[in-house]
């Protein structure tokens, strides 16, 4: 509808408007009180009629221009208390209460026994005076002594006359016209039609300025001898009930904004209930409790802080499939949850939730926009392909998981009466302030107890609820389970189970780390070891880089992989301390795992060493000794004894045949003359010793 300054009228309408005169509007308008302008039609004489703004006109006039706009809309919904005339007078008469609406059929029922008394004393007369006893002793004879009596019996009591107009009204429209019909102004305040400026007054405080209905009273008080000119101001009592009669989507719309008004007033889609595993849903919620930290080391000890939770529902099943407890929900919860999620129950066909900028990044890393070549590698091997669809902005209602989180906050937060701090500041019972200063004292150490909750003690019980949930027969799915229908429609047996390497490249923590002595690797000040079936792999990268891929919320495993193309290397698992004890039996029996371990690792690089040297010397490879040797001209023979030096040799002669036991390549010229005097000299042999003389 356009302001009241953008609205022209014409002569005709302000006519009815104001019940004046042609010539007293025309007079108004040339003395300048209203605004004209010519309009674009002309009259039988040719002349350019003119028309009037809306806005220059009186404030009532205005109320009652904008009532009859609003006429079409009325008209348009029928009322349902509307009662019709069902039997015409002519047809016989229907049994009793007939066509009367069921909120009136006690009241039709009291004035048609009171109608018939006198429907019988008629018909009982035939024309002479009958006499009736009554209950009381007297007697009557009249039928007016009759109707007096009847009308002041009944629970209101109402004259002779009014009886007369009942029967009438039955005699003329049947047992419908005894309910009563609604009157034409019902729902409406006839101070206000009657007096239309004070109500646009009123509801321009109340919707347009946001007052309460006091002020915008005190206010219409305040101005009235300046908006209406007669009678009194309304009461307190009538204000209020013409403010609360005024529509429900005008006071959300006008008091809490738009997104108040889509959330509350706007009418919602109703969508087809898809299949399991077809959508999975996701959203984060605070728990409406109060915890105490136990678990998470970025919180400061025993601190009371609310949990939050990512939770991913499947849409078909209405199950939980995958949940993340944290303080504060983020990317790392999502691929948390995902990873759980996807691991029981496989990769779904598409995703939807919200629009913040942690389910952002998650929406960036599946549609491969971030990732590295192995994880689209991984994606295109497995041939996995799943759809995302981000719900509206700051519309919840667009998002199903939140009847699913309505439900967590009626059914299980009321359940810590303690801590429970409510939806909402103001909802907060009085026992969970207590528990709060008595939390505080516990912090100062001025008690030994508190009474809020261990963070673990209630993420176990919200775990056994959501078990719980998934088994319970819900009359949205025909009474049956969430657990039943994923089964129905989804067996676990039909399911494509999904590479777990690929759920760590997608929603595993990457940090980059040297691996140390043993295949270990340091994070967060935590040692992680490599698993038997992986030592040897981390083993063999001592001193070299990898990436070290993590659930945030799942310390104890991770995955070593290539830094560069995220290739698998080995799994790795939290080392746990070894635990001194008296007697030293648990501490020499994990030592002994320990030096097992080692002596395993020690035999498979021995063992590959000597595969390597057998296969060295089945295929005849030399050292690289022994190669040198063969450039340099040495054979070596079958008595390990090396032949003499080539010629060509500085300093060196072949002695061969001048002296055969010579065993040095290399001689002097000394040595050369005497091998010459002592080569003609014969030596007599020698006799051998009697085995008596010889010593020893």
């Amino acid at each position: 509808m356009k302001a009241p300054s953008e609205t022209w009228l014409s002569l005709a309408q302000v006519r009815a408007l104001m019940v004046l005169t042609e010539r007293h509007v025309r007079r108004l308008a040339r003395d300048g009180r209203w605004t004209s302008r010519p309009s674009e039609s002309r009259s039988c004489n040719g002349k350019h009629e003119r028309e009037y703004s809306l806005g220059s006109l009186p404030a009532g006039a205005q109320a009652k221009y904008l009532e009859e706009m609003r006429k079409p809309l009325a008209i348009a919904a029928p009322s349902i208390e509307q009662t019709l005339p069902l039997f015409p007078p002519t047809q016989s008469v229907p049994p009793p209460l007939a066509g009367v609406p069921e909120n009136r059929k006690g009241l039709a029922h009291e004035r048609y026994e009171a109608i018939r008394l006198l429907r019988d004393f008629r018909a009982r007369s035939n024309g002479h005076r009958p006499a009736f006893r009554l209950a009381d002793g007297r007697t009557v004879s009249t039928l007016g002594e009759l109707s007096s009596y009847i009308g002041s019996q009944l629970s209101r009591p109402v004259c002779a006359h009014t009886l007369s107009v009942w029967e009438k009204s039955f005699n003329r429209e049947g047992y419908a016209a005894l309910g009563g019909r609604p009157r034409s102004d019902r729902g409406q305040s006839r101070f206000f039609k009657k007096h239309s400026a004070a109500a646009v007054f009123l509801q321009n405080k109340f919707l347009h300025e946001g007052l309460s209905r006091q002020m915008a009273g005190e206010a219409l008080v305040r101005e009235w001898p300046a908006i209406e000119k007669k009678g009194k101001p309304p009461s307190t009592e009538t204000v209020r009930k013409f403010l609360v009669k005024l529509p429900e989507p005008a006071k959300v719309l006008a008091r809490e904004g738009k997104r108040a008004h889509e959330r509350k007033c706007s009418p919602h889609i109703q969508r087809t209930p898809p299949e399991a595993m077809a959508w999975w849903i996701s959203d984060h919620r605070v728990f409406d409790v109060l915890v105490r930290n136990t678990l998470f080391p970025e919180l400061p000890g025993d601190c009371a802080y609310r949990l939050w939770l990512t939770l991913i529902c499947d849409w078909g099943s209405r199950k939980f499939v995958g949940f993340c407890f944290a303080p504060t929900p983020s990317s790392r919860t999502i691929n948390s949850a995902l990873r759980v999620a996807i691991l029981n129950h496989g990769m779904p066909r598409n995703f939807y939730w919200d629009n913040g900028k942690d389910y952002k990044k998650v929406r960036r890393d599946l549609e491969e926009i971030t990732l590295a070549e192995e994880a689209g590698a991984l994606l295109a091997r497995d041939a996995v392909k799943v759809g995302i669809t981000s719900a509206l902005p700051f519309r919840p209602r667009s998002k199903p998981i939140e009847s699913y989180f309505t439900r967590f906050s009626k059914r299980f937060d009321v359940l810590w009466r303690e801590s429970y701090v409510g939806n909402k500041p103001g909802a907060c019972p009085e026992a969970a302030r207590d528990s709060q200063k008595e939390h505080k004292k516990f912090l100062a150490g001025k008690s030994a107890t508190t009474p809020l909750p261990l963070d673990a003690e209630f993420i176990a019980a919200a775990v056994q609820w959501i078990d719980e949930y998934n088994d319970t027969r819900l009359e949205s799915l025909d009474h049956r389970t969430p657990n039943e229908v994923m089964e129905e429609q989804r067996p676990e047996r039909s399911r494509v189970p999904v590479n777990s390497r690929l759920l760590d490249v997608l929603f595993s923590e990457r940090v980059k780390r040297t691996v140390l002595a043993g295949g270990c690797v340091e994070l967060d000040r935590m040692r992680y070891e490599p698993v038997d079936a992986s030592l040897f792999a981390l083993d063999s990268r001592k001193g070299r880089q990898v990436a070290v891929l993590r659930d945030p919320y799942n310390l104890g495993e991770a995955v070593a992989a290539d830094p560069e193309t995220l290739q698998f290397i080995g799994e790795l698992r939290i080392q746990q301390f070894v635990a001194q004890c008296p007697n030293g039996r648990i501490t020499r029996d994990q030592i002994k795992a320990g030096l097992r371990r080692e002596r395993s690792l020690r035999r498979g690089y021995a063992e590959y060493l000597a595969a390597l040297q057998a296969i060295a010397t089945g295929q005849g490879w030399k050292t690289e000794r022994e190669a040198l040797l063969e450039r340099a001209g040495v054979r070596t023979g079958t008595d390990d004894r090396p032949a003499l030096p080539l010629p060509g040799v500085p300093g060196a002669r072949r002695l061969a045949a001048a002296s055969p036991r010579l065993s040095s390549p290399f001689v002097s010229d000394a040595a050369e003359r005497d091998a010459e005097v002592f080569a003609k000299v014969e030596v007599e042999e020698e006799m051998p010793l009697p085995a008596a003389a010889v010593p020893g």
